[in-house]
């Protein structure tokens, strides 16, 4: 089954890097995917698109992640969202996975490796 797959992040390099990885290696399980800057374009994205795994960063302007986080739980019970940073500290962790994160990654351990396991869970 291919899936629908939303890109938030401030950062267009690492959008950038990341959907280039995702396309690169799974463009056989990708249907389409979506790119948002900041936590208010992914909640409008998710009003008009099906999505079913958000990869979402936790430090954003205007919205950021766990506070969209929460929002998209809230709306979209289920849309799968994988945490992303460069902060590695546990709080961070935690407040994103009780936000409703099913996943973190810290933006440096991203491979190939790691975005398949994540894929492979749902």
């Amino acid at each position: 089954m291919k899936m629908n797959v939303l890109l938030v992040d401030d950062n267009k390099h690492f959008i950038e890097a990341l959907k280039f990885m995702i396309l690169e290696h799974f463009s056989d399980r990708i249907s389409e995917l979506f790119v948002a800057y900041n936590g208010v374009e992914c909640l409008d994205i998710l009003k008009k698109q099906s999505v079913d795994i958000v990869f979402m960063d936790k430090e954003m302007p205007v919205l950021n992640g766990t506070e969209t986080t929460k929002k998209v739980i809230d709306m979209y019970r289920d849309i799968k969202i994988i945490a992303v940073s460069f902060h590695s500290e546990l709080q961070d962790i935690t407040q994103m996975l009780e936000a409703g994160a099913r996943n973190y990654i810290v933006k440096e351990e991203i491979t190939p490796e790691t975005i398949e396991k994540c894929l492979n869970k749902f």
